[in-house]
């Protein structure tokens, strides 16, 4: 069964890496064309639609991702991805009534004037439309069509990146560009998905699935919205209290940083299909808590070479005034890392259908960020935003893990998560001295580094995969040596 997730994640990876991937795509060209104050700008807004769609997601895919396992024949899931699917439409066509006209007033709670209403008014549109093209990627997920998933992410990127060249670096519309670029995407990707889907299941609201549906994704809503103070509220208290530099800054280190979520992101699609199919099939735990302990494991690994190696990616694809971002980047990685944690600690909760408990976990944890962001930032900008994201994430994944092990204990490997703090430990005290010096030291970082991963690959091969890892170095290097004997061979049946 873990073997499955491990495959399904890896295909699942490219079409996750590819909705992420844009940003990064274009840090050498954004920083190049765009000032830091553009960055800001666009980060700020991005931020804003964050916020009016997850109140309008509803917690329709997590929803439908759930129930696709308890429904009991095909007439079922039909009826439940119809309804799921034409309630979101609903939605989509409400708040684009509601929220369009609120533009200048976004804009003014954003920045304190009306400027940037405009970029606004696109960006919620663009928003509004890629939620349509969403929910079909939800369903091949739950139906395990991961090639399906990942080709048609592949193909959105594409469709992205170039627009945005055209937009943002030939025609140089600077953020007008960027808002531009995302509208004309969301338009013909929702049209194309939004019509394939309607014409398989068409249109129907089944009142019981819908109550069903709803039960279980409205008390996410909360949790989700809890998620973006956690992650972004921070930005807005810079906006406020910082210049617009260092808010420029502090995005591009938080990007870097966010390779964590983006990691456990990848698993996450396939982990709750694997999740609820296992539990389908059986109530124990124990290949979920290998699982878990995995995951946390190789996400440390990722962490710690992000703290580690930020320093020399950043100078190599930027312009110099955005070096400094990197100073940041090591609170940020492992706050990210305890935030992805939070997401296998609570998987009792969600077996349960108990969404209400991390529901209040969240908001618990996002009302004390906002005490903690409104302290900190003011007196230390920047630093005081990186030190509070880590002390939120740390205070939401152990909320997380105790309501959720009361609701439905799952019994987490203790010894896989204090080997994955000490990674995490090793790599930040690593970071931190080699700025204390004042050295860039590249190859200090990639010894140190490459390190990291050796221990991490160690550790996974000897307790966590039963020596998947030397098995699979044994027969590579079996499969070598045939290859190179058959090529000697030849080479020798040649010369004579």
């Amino acid at each position: 069964m873990l073997r499955s997730l491990v495959k399904d994640s890896a295909v699942y990876a490219v079409g996750v890496i590819a909705t992420q991937l844009v940003g990064f795509i274009m840090i050498p060209i954004y920083t190049r064309v765009l000032t830091p104050a553009d960055y800001g700008v666009i980060e700020t807004i991005t931020r804003i639609v964050d916020v009016i769609n997850l109140l309008l997601a509803l917690g329709l895919a997590e929803a439908l991702l759930r129930h696709y396992y308890v429904a009991q024949t095909e007439e079922d899931r039909r009826r439940l991805i119809a309804t799921t699917f034409s309630f979101n439409l609903m939605v989509i066509v409400v708040g684009c009534t509601l929220t369009l006209p609120l533009a200048p007033q976004l804009a003014r709670l954003a920045f304190g004037h009306e400027r940037y209403s405009t970029y606004v008014a696109v960006w919620l549109a663009a928003m509004l439309l890629n939620n349509l093209a969403d929910l079909p990627l939800t369903l091949w997920r739950a139906e395990g069509k991961p090639w399906r998933f990942t080709g048609i992410s592949v193909c959105r990127l594409l469709t992205q990146v170039t627009a945005n060249i055209i937009l943002v670096v030939l025609l140089r519309w600077g953020v007008w560009g960027v808002a531009m670029s995302n509208f004309i995407n969301a338009a013909a990707w929702s049209t194309l998905l939004g019509i394939a889907v309607r014409r398989k299941y068409g249109i129907l609201l089944d009142i019981s699935w819908l109550r069903s549906v709803l039960r279980y994704g409205l008390p996410l809503v909360p949790a989700t919205f809890s998620q973006f103070i956690l992650h972004y509220s921070d930005r807005f208290f810079l906006a406020r209290y910082a210049t617009e530099s260092e808010l420029g800054l502090y995005s591009l280190a938080y990007r870097f940083g966010m390779l964590v979520s983006i990691s456990m992101r990848v698993v996450v699609t396939a982990w709750y299909p694997w999740v609820f199919s296992t539990t389908k099939c059986s109530q124990d735990t124990t290949s979920i808590r290998r699982a878990a302990a995995l995951v946390l494991v190789v996400l440390a690994m990722i962490a710690g070479t992000l703290m580690l190696c930020t320093e020399i990616v950043l100078r190599l694809m930027s312009a110099p005034r955005f070096w400094q971002a990197s100073q940041y980047v090591s609170l940020i990685a492992a706050g990210c890392w305890f935030f992805a944690a939070h997401i296998p600690w609570s998987v009792g909760a969600r077996l349960a259908n108990r969404t209400e408990v991390v529901a209040k976990a969240h908001l618990f944890t996002a009302g004390a960020s906002l005490l903690g962001y409104a302290w900190f930032i003011p007196r230390y900008g920047a630093w005081g935003a990186a030190v509070m994201t880590l002390l939120s994430f740390v205070c939401l994944s152990l909320t997380c893990l105790i309501w959720s092990e009361r609701t439905m204990p799952v019994r987490q490997d203790v010894h896989a998560i204090s080997f994955a703090l000490l990674l995490l430990a090793a790599s930040a005290g690593g970071d931190a001295i080699l700025r204390a010096r004042g050295d860039v030291s590249t190859g200090i970082r990639l010894i140190a580094a490459t390190a990291i991963f050796a221990a991490t690959v160690a550790y996974v091969n000897y307790r966590l995969s039963e020596q998947a890892v030397e098995k699979l170095c044994r027969r590579l290097w079996h499969r070598f040596r045939s290859i190179r004997e058959r090529h000697t061979k030849g080479h020798e049946s040649n010369q004579r």
